[in-house]
């Protein structure tokens, strides 16, 4: 988790700098220029449990994530390649439209990397061996959404 951790702060970072490049020119008007200002954060696109279908190199797959409890601690899942019994655990991070999730066939050693990208209803980007040897891509369109579950009220006796 602490290459995420690393990684993250970098992919912003680049974005930035690309945005940096785009210049304004110099007559344009201030309602056009002044950016809008909101009360709210944007909505985490990644804050509700999600299911996706789609193929991984050659491999059609299913990937589930939802948001870990607290929420704030990121991204906990599941994927299988169709025709195999294996589910391979997920977790990390989705910082705006970007995903970044580590694998693990065995539920300790980290197998793989996710790095991707939402895109209206698709996920798209690259899954790389954890020795960085292999790197497939992969594309995938959203399944399924669901609202997280409601809190359970507690229900006292007397």
């Amino acid at each position: 988790m602490r290459r995420i951790a690393a990684i993250v702060p970098l992919l912003l970072a680049a974005a930035g700098a690309h945005a940096a490049d785009v210049s304004t020119p110099v007559s344009t008007p201030a309602s056009v220029s002044a950016p809008l200002q909101s009360a709210e954060p944007p909505p985490q696109l990644f804050g509700k449990p999600m299911v996706f279908r789609g193929t991984l190199g050659d491999k059609q797959v299913q990937l589930s994530i939802r948001p870990k409890n607290p929420a704030d601690e990121g991204l906990e899942g599941e994927y299988f390649i169709f025709g195999s019994s294996q589910k391979v655990l997920l977790a990390g991070d989705g910082e705006g439209d970007a995903l970044l999730l580590e694998e693990s066939e065995n539920g300790k050693d980290i197998s793989g990397q996710w790095d991707g990208k939402l895109e209206g209803d698709t996920l798209s980007g690259n899954w790389t061996s954890a020795d960085f040897s292999i790197t497939r891509p992969f594309v995938l369109k959203v399944l399924s959404t669901s609202a997280p579950a409601p809190a359970k009220k507690a229900t006292g006796t007397r």
